[in-house]
């Protein structure tokens, strides 16, 4: 036992280890004895701190699975609550979407409708007038582009523009290179043929507009408007040609007016 007597820090949670050995030897001159009693004294308790220690960590790690899991349930349940409300998003826009294009394709429809009531189906020719304006500036390729009712943000000059639906495109117009530069949302200078046959410089662009796809006349288009303010109101039936003009195939626009939007009074 003597070997033993050097581990003082040794203890049985207790007593120390030193106490414990002298009361040991107190008690018998048995070396078998002795390391029996020591043994039946300290293995319980170091058995039971065992337990204890093992049970203490285990309820550590319990409680962090626990909060792990929880905090992945609070994930889950905000990973689903996203989700749904993109979905709503999506569904929203998405009928959104679709009553607008019910509603433009039943204005299509009316308007339609009514140039047959006015006679303007199929549309008129371009009056001589302007064809021979266009020539003068060396223009060809004329094409009507579109047949439409003026609306109100079409004659405001804060807002300053005049707007073309895509789906009431009547002619492609544009080159392939002048369609990439619209799409890359940059704009391009054209020639403008005015209603009172003055000619002009504008811009052209592409727009989103509610739903759908419209290129835009604006630049310099407010002087449009204030050159023609007698003559463009609203509800009057208007036609826009496209021309190009040689060498370099200038792209280039007549506004011509086809009904008065006052009277309803064909123009010659």
């Amino acid at each position: 036992m003597s070997e033993l007597k050097g581990k003082e820090k040794v203890d049985d949670g207790d007593r120390s280890w030193l106490e414990l050995l002298n009361s040991v030897e107190a008690s018998t001159s048995s070396e078998s004895e002795k390391l029996q009693k020591l043994t039946q004294m300290i293995l319980p308790k170091c058995v039971a701190r065992l337990v204890t220690e093992m049970e203490n960590k285990m309820m550590v790690e319990k409680e962090g699975l626990k909060s792990c899991h929880e905090a992945g349930v609070e994930e889950g349940k905000q990973d689903y609550l996203i989700d749904k409300q993109k979905k709503q998003k999506m569904n929203d826009d998405r009928k959104k979407k679709q009553k607008t294009n019910n509603i433009n394709n039943q204005r299509k429809r009316r308007d339609l409708e009514k140039f047959m009531e006015l006679g303007l189906e199929p549309p008129p020719d371009m009056p001589q007038v302007f064809k021979d304006c266009i020539k003068g500036l060396g223009g060809s390729e004329i094409k009507l582009i579109i047949q439409k009712y003026l609306q109100v943000t079409d004659l405001r000059s804060q807002q300053n523009r005049l707007s073309m639906s895509l789906k009431q495109i009547r002619s492609t117009f544009l080159h392939e290179d002048e369609e990439r530069k619209l799409n890359a949302k940059r704009q391009m200078a054209v020639t403008f043929v005015e209603p009172c046959l003055s000619v002009s410089t504008v811009n052209l662009a592409k727009w989103n507009i509610g739903s759908s796809l419209s290129y835009i006349i604006n630049g310099d288009y407010s002087k449009v408007l204030k050159n023609n303010r007698d003559s463009l109101k609203p509800n009057a039936v208007v036609q826009i040609w496209s021309f190009r003009v040689q060498p370099n195939s200038q792209l280039g626009f007549a506004l011509i007016k086809i009904i008065d939007g006052e009277d309803g009074h064909v123009i010659d």
